[in-house]
């Protein structure tokens, strides 16, 4: 009974999404084709570029999702952190030098795995479909284990608060892909014939569906959520409705990251969806340029029906025959086509194309020679205009993956002990990419302006400094641009030294009071030694 609801469930899914699978095989055509297996059956190594006269679109898919890799999940920095929330207790050094370890830990963990990979697949799903799936899976050499998964597997369904809890997953696997996963038991008559080579074809495949959604009071729930799961895994195979292998989650095994989406829709909208028009556009006009420019370079001939001896030789060096005393020649056939203006026409479609995904923003475009300063402001501005844009990427996407990562590592005691004062707070993740960094970096120039504008009075009126918490605005200063917090002391090792060095300073003037007092001693002796003999 537990097959056939999944099935049930699967089948309704799948007639959910009838709609968006036309639009998706569309876009792979055009800015995707390697995955343009929505509805045609794949074969290896066919061609997948047939439709494509140009590449812009996918080029420009490949720049923003290059972009997004960068700016997001760059490997060469930490682009994220942890904090408790509590501004005291993260100022506390052994809170703070936990959270760093961990933080630290978790970097390591993502990039000896195949994240990078993966996540690349990612963005590009993301660009073109809209919608992107990627699996999370517990690995026990590396941990953690990553796969993106194309979007025509993946049928998902939202909960009340918009968030993707459901994902179910068709996929074909042979007898002994099945056999591998899930045992012998699993293996059907058809299956053991295949495999023993009784069956024509052993390498035929089977439909399996993968079902994971929150935990009901169905068949299975007392019996997972005992284990402390909140959802439910189930593989069902479907030609035999038979369950081949269910379990549990501690945490949703899937990321679902969605570009942009209407409201009441479950499945994203992407840059490319909104530059589709465009795209097919420019490749119709640029195979009618193609024809343009031929028949320029190659152009047909005209020739009389009588007087010219055939066949006709148009290879260079080719010579013709004609009747001796005809006026009659061969000629071409001048269309006065304009191959110029279809270039003109196809760089303003590109424009179009480019600005559609953020490519104008991604790259800093070619003008006059500026300072660094200057190259510094306009990347940051860039970067800014993308925020809003990527904010939801930081919640349907980085933030379960964070949480994911850091309860496996948890589990497994993968950090040192944590002190006592967080066993009761609660985490929370502080994203420090290169966006992120901009984004707070505006806080910073205000600070810059302000200065700016007091500098000279304070130069006039010294004590206004006395206004500032010089250690706090060091600190803030730094953590908006990103500064490491290693290479800052801690404050009472700050208060630490300036004691010190202050008694240090004391010492040293009573020293050198105590030395005046004593030469002031030696040079006045004499005197009253005199002054007492004369007496």
């Amino acid at each position: 009974m537990a097959a056939l609801q999944i099935i049930r469930r699967f089948e309704q899914l799948k007639n959910n999404r009838i709609n968006w699978e036309n639009h998706w095989q569309e876009l792979a055509d055009y800015v995707l084709p390697r995955k343009d297996d929505i509805y045609r059956t794949r074969v290896d190594g066919e061609k997948k570029y047939n439709k494509i006269f140009d590449s812009t679109g996918i080029h420009a898919n490949e720049l923003l999702a290059s972009a997004l890799h960068g700016m997001l999940t760059n490997p060469s920095t930490q682009w994220f952190e942890l904090t408790t929330g509590d501004e005291l207790l993260d100022q506390d050094d052994d809170i703070r030098l936990w959270l760093q370890t961990a933080v630290r830990q978790m970097h390591k963990v993502l990039n000896n795995s195949n994240f990078q990979t993966e996540i690349h697949e990612v963005y590009l799903d993301l660009g073109s479909f809209g919608t992107s799936c990627m699996r999370m899976e517990e690995d026990e050499e590396e941990v953690i284990r990553f796969q993106s998964r194309p979007i025509y597997e993946a049928y998902i369904d939202q909960n009340n608060k918009g968030g993707i809890d459901t994902v179910y997953r068709s996929f074909f696997w042979t007898p002994r892909q099945i056999r591998q996963e899930f045992g012998e038991e699993a293996l059907t008559e058809d299956m053991k014939s295949q495999l023993e080579g009784r069956a024509l074809d052993r390498n035929d495949q089977h439909e399996i569906i993968h079902a994971v959604e929150p935990i009901t009071t169905d068949y299975d729930g007392p019996e997972l959520k005992g284990k402390g799961f909140l959802f439910r895994s189930v593989y069902v195979l479907k030609e035999k409705q038979k369950v081949l292998s269910y379990g549990g989650f501690k945490e949703f095994p899937y990321v679902i990251p969605r570009w942009t989406k209407i409201a009441g829709e479950v499945y994203g909208r992407s840059p490319a969806m909104k530059a589709l028009a465009d795209i097919k556009m420019i490749n119709q006009v640029m195979k009618t340029t193609i024809r343009s420019a031929q028949k320029t370079v190659d152009p047909p001939l005209m020739m009389p029906d009588d007087g010219i001896l055939l066949p006709i030789k148009t290879a260079p060096g080719g010579i013709n025959y004609y009747r001796a005393g005809s006026a009659d020649k061969i000629e071409p056939l001048q269309t006065g086509s304009r191959v110029d203006f279809g270039f003109q026409m196809m760089e303003q479609i590109r424009m179009r194309i480019r600005e559609a995904f953020f490519i104008d923003q991604l790259q800093l475009g070619s003008g006059p020679q500026m300072t660094a300063t200057e190259v510094s402001q306009r990347t940051e501005e860039k970067l800014r205009l993308l925020g809003p844009i990527l904010g939801r990427q930081q919640f349907e996407l980085l933030r379960p993956l964070i949480d994911r990562i850091f309860n496996i590592m948890m589990r497994r005691e993968l950090f040192p002990p944590a002190p006592p004062a967080l066993s009761e707070a609660v985490l929370q993740v502080q994203y420090s990419s290169q966006i992120a960094k901009a984004q707070r970096s505006a806080d910073a120039q205000s600070f810059m302006r302000v200065f700016n504008i007091v500098g000279p009075l304070m130069q006039a009126k010294p004590e206004m400094l006395d206004n500032l918490n010089g250690d706090q605005l060091l600190r803030y200063v730094s953590r908006a641009y990103g500064l490491p917090e290693e290479v800052l002391n801690p404050l009472d090792q700050v208060v630490g030294e300036r004691q010190a060095r202050q008694q240090q300073m004391m010492m040293a003037q009573q020293a050198e009071q105590e030395q005046h007092q004593a030469e002031v001693v030696r040079k006045v002796s004499p005197a009253m030694q005199a002054m007492e003999g004369a007496v």
